[in-house]
């Protein structure tokens, strides 16, 4: 074999690696194919082919609503769910299950109606003022006016209102085993962390992925 030819080969070979490892480095994104139709289902596809979906079949960037729901898709902006036009989305739409073992925002449970599972009716809160809750008071209960409100469909919370479980360390204050593992949410930075403002969502069957 001549020299001529074996770099030849080592350059296709090289070529072909690179060919591949660009490939496999492509960011893809979720989109929401066919919803409401009986073809819907999430895809997860680069850029091009996102948006190319999008323009055909009116699919919309993020990931099909099906099983799951959204607790809150906007952090403390309201004491609402918040507008979907909010929803944050990942690749694949993977869920991040609490707790996450790091004092970040200071984001609490109320499990208003004792049963220590998720259910409407159940409260947010922040109470940590080096997160987004900068009037937040770090003393496991609700202080009206100085914790910022999460979610609080009922305008239930009251001044002095005992926190059930501190989501991001799993302490538990009044006999819940933790965190519901159904209560998740969408770490859209992927510091693995909830921050302001990253949707939560209720994983309804448990696969640990938005559908």
């Amino acid at each position: 074999m001549t020299r001529k030819l074996m770099l030849v080969m080592v350059g296709v070979v090289v070529a072909g690696l690179l060919a591949v490892t660009a490939e496999a480095a492509v960011q893809k994104f979720p989109v929401c194919h066919k919803y409401g139709r009986p073809a819907q289902k999430t895809l997860n596809l680069p850029y091009q082919g996102a948006t190319g979906h999008i323009q055909a079949h009116g699919d919309w960037f993020g990931c099909c609503p099906v099983n799951d729901g959204w607790v809150d898709v906007d952090g403390i902006a309201t004491a609402g769910r918040g507008g979907l036009g909010s929803v944050d989305s990942v690749p694949v739409c993977q869920l991040t299950a609490w707790p996450t073992g790091f004092w970040n925002e200071g984001i609490d449970w109320f499990d208003n109606d004792g049963t220590c599972t998720w259910t409407l009716g159940d409260d947010l809160h922040l109470e940590a003022p080096q997160g987004a809750c900068p009037t937040g008071i770090r003393n496991a209960v609700h202080e009206v006016g100085a914790d910022c409100d999460v979610l609080d469909l009922d305008g239930s919370f009251f001044n002095g209102q005992q926190v059930d479980v501190d989501l991001e360390t799993g302490s538990s204050f009044t006999g819940c085993p933790g965190p519901d593992p159904q209560l998740m949410f969408l770490d859209t930075n992927g510091n693995g962390f909830w921050d302001n403002g990253e949707d939560i969502i209720f994983d309804a069957n448990g696969n640990g992925v938005l559908d």
